[in-house]
């Protein structure tokens, strides 16, 4: 694990500052797989708007407890009742809530995956069983390790893509998971932090599944989709008997003033509309892009996941170079990549980039060809 994973997560860049003495505004991120032009305008102009209100209300009285208005904002979105729907500050918390209120004693994670999963759950002195999936057989379990898994724990998280491989199981593998789950009174958590990000997310989403399988529950980030990390803003979409217990147990003021209305000016329909249009096209275009110019790097794999990022093998026959030593040589050059040696069931040869910009990404390639030439001539 590089030094830039100190606390687990991409994104770090007051760390990273500390480590290269860049100043931070002037990195480019691509550890952290957010939508890089940033949220739709409304957003921004609608924060303005409550910022100059006289008194300043959106700061100087209490958030609503319930983020009422967001709650059936969400419902409305995805045509489902609002009882079955909490909002958090952000999926971390979420998912920290989740294992604190439903108390596994085993909790089974799809490996490689969210270091949070393990790291919360561990937090609790749950033990943990990982199912570690392979490159080699593109990151796919089989039916029944999946139910296996399902089986043997309490509580199981799967994301949907993953991260960082941004594969996705297909719908109907998940319904099998689901039943396996509602047999053996099994939670299944399906995380879908970066569904958003595929075309057809919602109709892949387990959001509309939850009636038919009362076990599962869906997780959803309003932050990478939308550019809104410093907000932190997710919610939850699980039985209404599931969402009274973690109301019961959330923290009093968890979501923001600001956070929600900014929550909720992205799904009023015509926004987001528009917006995910303009978000889809730039990443077609882009990640393609991006990936065969990655490819003309011989010395590179490119993984072909789903999501708005890639992840990066380096090839065995440049043993001279790892994922942490190519994080230490790129961060020298003001980018920030993701060291994934951390990850269950990847090494030191990996390492996970956001899809940015079309001169962000070349910067990045530029970056890369130097370092390995320039590395390969000091080996």
């Amino acid at each position: 694990m590089g030094r830039l994973e100190r606390y687990g997560h991409g994104g770090d860049i007051v760390t990273a500052a500390e480590i290269f003495a860049v100043n931070g505004r002037e990195w480019i991120d691509f550890s952290s797989n957010i939508y890089p032009y940033g949220p739709p305008g409304t957003v921004v102009e609608r924060l303005r708007e409550c910022l100059s209100e006289p008194g300043w209300t959106a700061l100087t009285r209490y958030p609503d407890p319930e983020s009422r208005k967001l709650k059936h904002q969400i419902a409305t979105f995805h045509g489902i009742d609002a009882d079955q729907v909490l909002v958090g500050n952000g999926a971390a918390e979420l998912i920290d809530l989740l294992l604190s209120v439903l108390g596994p004693e085993r909790v089974g994670v799809i490996e490689p995956a969210f270091a949070e999963y393990s790291a919360a759950a561990k937090k609790r002195k749950m033990a943990v069983t990982s199912l570690i999936t392979k490159w080699e057989k593109k990151f796919q379990p089989s039916l029944e390790e999946a139910i296996q898994l399902i089986n043997q724990t309490g509580l199981v998280f799967v994301g949907i893509p993953n991260n960082p491989t941004g594969h996705s199981l297909s719908f109907s593998f998940l319904e099998e998971m689901a039943a396996a789950a509602v047999r053996s009174g099994t939670w299944l958590v399906m995380d879908e932090a970066f569904i958003d990000f595929l075309p057809d997310g919602e109709n892949r989403s387990f959001i509309h599944q939850i009636r038919r399988f009362p076990t599962t529950i869906v997780v959803r980030s309003m932050t990478k989709f939308y550019a809104l990390p410093g907000l932190r803003l997710g919610y939850v979409v699980a039985a209404s008997s599931v969402i009274r217990q973690l109301k019961r147990m959330q923290t009093p003021w968890s979501v923001n003033s600001l956070a929600q209305v900014a929550g909720c000016t992205v799904l009023d329909q015509q926004v987001n509309q528009a917006f995910a249009q303009q978000v889809h096209n730039w990443l077609r275009e882009e990640k393609a892009q991006l990936k065969a110019d990655l490819e003309r790097l011989t010395w590179l794999e490119v993984f072909p996941g789903e999501a708005n990022y890639l992840l990066l093998r380096i090839q065995t026959k440049k043993a001279f170079l790892s994922a942490s030593q190519l994080q230490e040589e790129l961060g020298k050059r003001g980018l920030l990549i993701r060291d994934c040696s951390m990850y269950q069931g990847l090494d030191e040869r990996y390492f996970r980039i956001a899809v940015k910009t079309r001169s962000q990404n070349q910067t990045l390639i530029s970056a890369l060809t130097e370092v390995s030439a320039c590395l390969e001539r000091k080996e």
